[in-house]
Parts: C-alpha cells; structure tokens; sequence
C-alpha cells in the first residue's frame, strides 16, 4: 500500500460508522435584499446627515446672510483668516478679534456616525450649549453652555445634536441635522441664494464680472465658455472706461494762474520781480514803484541824549571828533545811511527803478549783449 491511500476504501458506512449528515457544509451565503435605487438617486447619495447652521446673533456677518449650507461637504472650518489657496475645505470667516486665526472645525464621523466639532485650541474657546442644556453661567449675563477646552488647548470631538447652539466669538449658530437629508422650514434657503454664507473666498472682480454675465444654466456650463465671457466682459469694460476717459476734451490748466488769482498776496519766487504784496514798500496801492526817498539831514543830538551825556563827562565837546585831540581825522558828522531800492543787497549800484516787472528781462539781454561786444 503506497504513502497517502486509505485502507479499506470499499467499506460501506454502517461497517466504518461515517455518516455524511456529519460534515460540516462550509460558508453559506445568506441572500440579502437588495433595494434598486434610481440612477440619479444613487448618485447624489449622500452618506451623512444634512447640515446646517442658522444665524442666532453675529456682529460681523451681514444681516442677509443667515444661513450656511453645508449639503456637499464633510467638513467645515471657523476661522479669522481666509482659507489657504487651493484648498477645498469650506471656510465660515469671522473677521473679529475674538475669533482665532482657526478657531473650531466641525466634520462628519463617519465611526459613529454624527457630527462632531472640535476646538482647535483657540484663545477665547468655542461654546456649546445642548438643546435642553440648563447648566453652570460662563459668561457673566449671557448663557454661552460649555467650553470645550480650556484656552490654547485643542479640545476632544463632541457629538452635536439637533438644535444646539455653537458659539464662536460674538456668533451663535443653531444646528440642524436632518437624518433623511430634508431641511426643514427654519433651515430652508430662500430662492434667490442671498442668505447663504460663502464658504469659499471670491474675488471681488470676479464677483462682479459674474453678476454682470449673469448665470449660467447648469446643463450649459462649459469652461472654456465661461472662462471666454469672463475675458471678454473684462476687457470691454476696459475699453469702455478709456474710451470715455479718452472723449472729455485735454485742456491745459494754469494751476499756477488759478494760484495767484486764489493768493494774491503771496509772494512770487522769481528773482529780480517785484512782490505784488500790499504790505511791500517797493509797490504802491496803484501798482506803480515809487522812487526812493531823500534821507533827512542827520541833526544835532539834543541835551537829553544819554550818549551824548557820556560823551561830553568824558571830554567830548560838540563839533570834535571823537578819540584824541591829536587825530584830527576823525569823523565829525555821523555815518549816512545809503536807501537801496527794487529789493537789491548791498554793493548793487545805484539803477533807476523800473515801472514794470518786465524790464528785467530786456535790461539782462542789454547787459549780455553788451559783455558779447566787449569780448570782441
């Protein structure tokens, strides 16, 4: 008999006691039932509840918008700043101080199957407070529920329930969860869209480019085509902006003209031009120069002049120059002071005063010429 064969194969069962009842029938498949869904259905099926947070009070979110609709997302983020570039989580921004650059996090757990929201260690905390929660005051006056966590400290994940409030910063949300993804009447959106919160940052030319386009139906959408319309809205408002910048008339201004009409009794900065100011004494009221006047005669000092008191008990006589009786020249009359006219410094010799404020430009091509001349 060879390795591997069995002895006694031609026995019946009664002589060896095999019974084949007695094998075990291995894996059996159990059929389930199986629900066809409709194409379209199984499609936009979602596997998580339908959420959404309504506006209780914000002092940062506009007035119209009161609603956040969150139907195709997982995940959403509160925050300060604007979601980084490219990414794809969806953003609720608070711009307030009291809101951390990025404050809580809510998301789908799909172990337990329920939302949850998350702190992500902000510094003034995320609140929540249950539908029927009825615990300690956090704040003095005002009812915020539960911290999360403490400040700068992540907190755990918390099941959020149908009609809890979460409170970040100076707002308050009231969520709806629906488990057959039907929103209600409170957290249903009007038909024009205006009360959704954006979730995604949009520029604000783009969002003004699209409002001019206008909408485009779903089933036509294309992006090239749209892309295209983009580009060419754009630029015809361009065009339109420089075409009516280019119709209005280019005319030279006189600034310095309307300047002078505005201020005229600032001075001008050419030099050698005489200063229109009524407080000048070059020029009269009547616009005229007037001619220089005659100093008068210097005249004796009289007998109350301190000076001359000081003089004459030092041995001052009148009529003698002053110092020794040896230098005999010495001044005996006193320093005549020189008038200089048309705003000239000292050592400008002596010029007939000009009647006009344009004679300086012809008196400077005489003088040149006449240097030309010497030259030669």
């Amino acid at each position: 008999m060879e390795d591997g064969e069995v002895s006694g194969t031609n026995h019946t069962h009664a002589e060896t006691g095999y019974d084949p009842a007695y094998e075990w029938p291995g894996y059996t498949e159990v059929p389930q039932p199986t629900t066809v869904l409709n194409e379209s259905l199984s499609s936009n099926f979602k596997p998580w509840s339908l959420l959404r947070l309504l506006v209780q009070t914000s002092s940062v979110l506009p007035r119209t918008q009161r609603l956040a609709v969150l139907d195709e997302h997982k995940e959403v983020q509160f925050g300060r700043d604007v979601a980084p570039a490219g990414s794809g989580t969806p953003r609720v921004r608070l711009k307030e101080m009291a809101v951390s650059k990025l404050h809580a996090t809510m998301f789908w757990d799909a172990g337990r199957r329920e939302w949850t929201v998350v702190d992500m260690g902000s510094k003034h905390g995320s609140f929540l407070r249950p539908g029927g929660y009825s615990g300690p005051t956090v704040s003095v006056g005002e009812d915020l529920g539960i911290r999360l966590s403490p400040s700068r400290v992540a907190s755990f994940p918390r099941a959020l329930k149908h009609k809890d409030a979460l409170t970040v910063g100076s707002t308050t949300f009231v969520v709806h969860i629906h488990s057959d993804r039907i929103s209600c009447e409170g957290c249903s959106s009007s038909g024009s869209g205006n009360n959704i919160i954006p979730l995604f940052p949009v520029s604000k030319g783009v969002k003004r480019a699209r409002e001019e386009v206008g909408s485009i139906p779903s089933e036509e959408r294309d992006a090239k085509k749209a892309l295209t319309m983009l580009k060419r809205t754009l630029l015809s408002r361009h065009d339109t902006a420089r075409s009516s910048a280019s119709s209005q008339p280019s005319s030279y201004v006189d600034r310095s003209a309307k300047r002078r009409a505005l201020f005229p009794s600032s001075p001008l900065d050419t030099p050698g031009v005489l200063s229109p100011r009524s407080d000048s004494p070059c020029v009269t009221s009547s616009g005229s120069v007037p001619m220089p006047e005659t100093p008068a005669p210097p005249q004796p000092l009289p007998e109350s002049n301190i000076g001359r008191q000081l003089l004459m008990k030092q041995g001052w006589q009148p009529g003698t120059a002053l110092g020794s009786q040896e230098n005999a020249s010495g001044l005996v009359e006193p320093l005549e002071v020189s008038v200089t006219s048309n705003r000239s410094g000292l050592g400008m010799p002596e010029k007939a005063p000009t009647s006009s404020s344009g004679d300086w430009r012809e008196s400077g091509k005489q003088k040149r010429w006449a240097d030309m001349i010497d030259e030669k």
